[in-house]
């Protein structure tokens, strides 16, 4: 085997952007971790006789799509489950809770189509896409009159995918139009439960990429709410530890958490400390050589254990950055001609990933706080195109900072490891005035 093939088929083992989605994957990758939400959600919804609302958040990258799969996995056989990605389906940089409604009334329509939910019930199923076009219609650069059912539907779905006008969103005729959409929906949910003797789950994943600002205002939206099933929204970090959310996440069940492994100790004060995780590392562990050994007895050992434990302990337990980092080591290694990753290898991915990562004067003193005292705080900083802002919900969203869960479930925080020797510098520079 050439060393380029070699190479690549460990390099295309570890895809950063791709979650853990079909059942292989799960069943060949997955690595249980502590305290994840999958069982709580499975019994919470046992429980529940009444639509119930959650929310799932977790730092970008920490793996919640993954969880979210298993979850749609395990309830597959008693739910139908209805899987929304807002990723892909809405623009990212212009969103709001009225392109969420009318996309989660979009695939409810276009799964009653395809699953045949409303046998000879179409008069609900046309009363619904009356509803969306009456909102696509005020899109004054839509032409969806005379559409049939598919084109309309794949017309929507491009219109969705730009945005709908700032026009149609602050006029003060779309909040009645999406209440008549939730109703809408709602009826179809009712005849289709009824049908199949299956409730409905719906999950919808993307809407932790948003900024806090947008989160906050789409989720102070009581629309969100108002669906007559079950539905699970996964929210940014940033957000769920914002003063400002308090309020409006009352109106949902439960916030579940997806803890990252941590892979340093805190102390009885909750305060960070330089002492390893063993349990946190183990699992990050597993996750890389689960992977390996896929590939059989020629990638055993691919990576020394010096250069594992560096990789695991600068991802800072999150999933997206620990595959990031093997497989910037794996290229590495093919650039070096290596026949494995030793620490040096390791060193250099680190560095290479690192240079990723931005840091503003501003940012200094609160990450130096963190780092000392497990602790977020409420400072805030303005920028002329940002505004005031809490510098600690910019540094959670970022991934600068990073969140994490004792065995009690007690909530404590800490500066990413990729950035620690940034920080060193800048407190020795610190010292010396």
């Amino acid at each position: 085997m050439s060393n380029t093939i070699f190479w690549r088929t460990a390099y295309q083992l570890f895809k950063p952007e791709e979650p853990l989605a079909t059942a292989e994957d799960l069943r060949n990758f997955y690595v249980q971790r502590d305290n994840s939400p999958v069982d709580k959600l499975v019994s919470l919804l046992e429980m529940e006789d009444d639509p119930a609302k959650f929310l799932l958040a977790g730092h970008r990258g920490g793996g919640k799509t993954t969880e979210l799969r298993r979850l749609e996995q395990k309830l597959a056989e008693n739910y139908t489950v209805i899987w929304i990605d807002t990723q892909a389906a809405l623009d990212r940089y212009n969103i709001g809770y009225a392109e969420v409604v009318v996309l989660i009334g979009l695939e409810i329509a276009r799964q009653a189509i395809k699953s045949n939910w409303l046998f000879k019930k179409d008069k609900l199923l046309q009363g619904l896409l009356d509803s969306l076009k009456s909102v696509i219609y005020e899109d004054k650069g839509s032409h969806t009159e005379g559409l049939g059912m598919p084109e309309f539907m794949e017309k929507a779905g491009v219109i969705l995918k730009r945005g709908l006008t700032r026009e149609v969103t602050k006029t003060l005729n779309v909040r009645p139009l999406l209440s008549e959409i939730i109703t809408r929906v709602n009826n179809i949910i009712e005849a289709a439960e009824k049908e199949s003797q299956q409730r409905l789950l719906i999950i919808v994943d993307g809407l932790d990429r948003h900024d806090q600002v947008t989160a906050l205002e789409m989720f102070s939206s009581p629309l969100l709410v108002e669906l007559n099933c079950h539905i699970i929204y996964s929210i940014p970090i940033s957000l769920r530890y914002s003063p400002s959310f308090r309020q409006p996440m009352e109106s949902f069940q439960k916030c579940l958490d997806l803890n990252n492994p941590p892979v340093f100790e805190c102390d009885d004060n909750l305060c960070p400390t330089s002492n390893p995780h063993r349990n946190g590392r183990e699992i990050l562990i597993n996750v890389i050589n689960k992977r390996l050994v896929s590939l059989g007895d020629s990638y055993k050992g691919l990576f020394n254990p010096d250069a594992l434990e560096l990789i695991c302990e600068k991802s800072g337990g999150v999933m997206r950055e620990l595959v990031r980092l093997a497989r910037t080591a794996c290229e590495i290694g093919l650039q070096n001609k290596l026949n494995l990753i030793d620490l040096e290898t390791a060193k250099e991915a680190v560095r290479e990933v690192g240079r990723e990562y931005n840091l503003s004067d501003y940012h200094y003193p609160e990450l130096d706080f963190i780092h000392r005292t497990g602790k977020l705080t409420t400072k805030t900083h303005s920028l002329p195109n940002k505004g005031e802002f809490i510098i600690c919900d910019e540094l959670l969203q970022n991934k600068l900072v990073l969140g994490y869960y004792t065995s009690k479930q007690e909530s404590w925080f800490d500066i990413n490891p990729i950035l620690i020797e940034d920080l060193e510098r800048w407190q020795g520079g610190n010292n010396n005035i």
